[in-house]
């Protein structure tokens, strides 16, 4: 299926990561800076890499493990306009963290989370949306080499594993900088929890919250504005 965006086009029709209201939310809150070189880990049909291109001038690097998403990503970023600044790398990001040669302003992730879910028959998703091939604490633990000593990680999580991650990242010197909680609606419970962790410790973490729709199920103003660069209504 073909996503038009804003500045750019995405197809998610081979990749097992598909564009969906998680992508948007940390795509559109993820702030870098306007120069950073950012590692999107999970990149699946590219989607969060592009949302960082937009917002960023410096080179994007995404990591994939499955190779028919590698392959519909690098198409993608092919016909983008930052086609030049973006670059696929098919591997897993146990291996890269080892093996890589820099590092990223900003470290951006979507990760398999369904630690404990049910799983699907279809084994390219369980990698993708199952710890499988990537746990909480492998992900986390691949992040601090990676980063420059100013520099950012920022993921999205189902609220009920945000404390697990917190006390997970505390252990290996990540400190939580910023949280925003999501509920699909007024009166509900958060069903999301962006995160974003730097290697210094500032204090308390900069909380904030967001709804997605109203009782009549329209799009709140909130969220039209986190997304207003991306999406057209």
């Amino acid at each position: 299926m073909s996503f038009r965006f804003k500045q750019f086009e995405v197809d998610d029709i081979r990749s097992t990561m598909r564009i969906g209201t998680d992508a948007m939310l940390l795509g559109s809150w993820a702030t870098p800076s306007p120069t950073s070189d950012i590692l999107d880990i999970g990149t699946g049909c590219g989607v969060i890499a592009l949302m960082m291109a937009q917002k960023s001038s410096g080179h994007i690097y995404a990591v994939e493990i499955d190779l028919p998403s590698c392959s519909e990503a690098r198409i993608n970023f092919l016909k983008s306009p930052w086609k030049e600044r973006i670059t696929i790398i098919p591997n897993s990001i146990q291996q890269y963290s080892k093996t890589a040669c820099q590092q990223f302003d900003y470290i951006i992730s979507n990760p398999p989370f369904f630690s404990n879910d049910l799983k699907s028959p279809m084994g390219r998703n369980n990698r993708t949306r199952h710890d499988q091939t990537l746990t909480l604490i492998e992900l986390f633990k691949s992040a601090p080499p990676l980063l420059k000593k100013n520099g950012k990680f920022a993921l999205i999580l189902p609220l009920k594993q945000a404390q697990e991650s917190i006390r997970m990242a505390l252990g290996i010197n990540l400190f939580l900088q910023q949280t925003l909680s999501v509920s699909s609606k007024p009166n509900r419970l958060p069903f999301r929890i962006l995160l974003q962790f730097g290697l210094s410790n500032n204090g308390e973490p900069t909380n904030s919250s967001l709804t997605i729709h109203d009782e009549n199920g329209n799009f709140t103003f909130g969220y039209l504005a986190l997304t207003h660069d991306f999406h057209s209504f």
